[in-house]
């Protein structure tokens, strides 16, 4: 069979197919997600699929049925790629420009649907979503995301100037429920998530205190170093960095809903040197205190 961009399945290879391709405008380009494809097919016998370098990122979901999907998770050609079984209810969330290949089962041929899809938030979701979840995964809320991908296919079969429009809201639905850990059905707390959970937590409440990584490694009972390491890549942030946000966003209540002097205000946020709380709070908010109080 000819190999294309979007490979078409032989009749005798399905039962049922619905697919789009799409072609958005610049400006939908440069600004929202887009659809590059979007499709359904119910297997009647197995059939291989096999991608590499796409620039396009594919949400896929298993309806019915079962099969198997490879992803290498790396660019590196010399590297295994990750092989899982798949059944009704899983999903998987993969980077195009790495090789993936998927293949249903001859016994119980599965029945997928799918969307291909771009934009210019779209490497920074992935990026978020691979360092906290697993590329297949089976989430909580599968009938909402199901949802929206019929949802996609249909603007697309009906076009309306709101299209474009309302598929990005789809898929940025999408990648909100698969990114939330939270939503994760897999997702079992560990010793450690537990344990930065009551650190982050110790922290909400305490941060206008003199706090260091040494008396939170002491408090609880965790190397400081590995605190700092495991932080940084649970939350995204430094513990210093959290710690000075907190600080900063009771300063800007203060400075709207009181009237206490911005050296005041400082040191009931834990930052004795009005100087370096100057400082701090132009770097994070791009303008002094008493700019923001003005604005605001």
């Amino acid at each position: 069979m000819e190999k294309s961009f979007f490979e078409k399945y032989r009749t005798s290879e399905v039962t049922n197919t619905r697919r789009v391709i799409c072609t958005p405008p610049p400006f939908t380009r440069t600004h929202f997600f887009y659809v590059q494809e979007a499709g359904y097919l119910k297997s009647l016998k197995p059939h291989l699929s096999r991608r590499n370098r796409l620039a396009s990122y594919l949400f896929l979901i298993v309806l019915s049925g079962s099969g198997t999907v490879s992803y290498h998770m790396g660019h590196s050609a010399h590297k295994a790629p990750a092989t899982v079984s798949a059944i009704a209810g899983d999903c998987f969330f993969l980077d195009c420009l790495n090789e993936y290949t998927h293949i249903s089962s001859e016994e119980d041929p599965w029945e997928l649907l799918w969307i291909h899809f771009h934009g210019p938030q779209a490497a920074a979701y992935y990026d978020y979503f691979s360092a906290h979840c697993e590329w297949h995964f089976h989430p909580l809320r599968l009938k909402e995301l199901i949802s929206s991908v019929w949802q996609i296919l249909e603007f697309h079969e009906n076009r309306t100037e709101d299209t474009d429009l309302l598929a990005a809201n789809q898929i940025t639905n999408i990648l909100t429920l698969i990114s939330a850990r939270s939503e994760s059905k897999d997702a079992v707390p560990s010793a450690l998530h537990a344990k930065l959970s009551d650190i982050t937590s110790y922290l909400d409440s305490h941060y206008t205190e003199e706090l260091s990584l040494d008396f939170l490694s002491e408090h609880f009972f965790i190397s400081k170093y590995y605190l700092s390491r495991e932080f940084k890549k649970e939350f995204g942030t430094t513990i210093i960095q959290y710690l000075l946000t907190k600080k900063i966003t009771h300063a800007k209540e203060l400075l709207r809903y009181s009237d206490s002097s911005i050296e005041d205000i400082a040191a009931l946020c834990g930052i004795g040197d009005p100087s370096y709380f100057n400082k701090v709070f132009r770097k994070l908010e791009g303008c002094t205190a008493s700019e923001y109080r003005r604005r605001w």
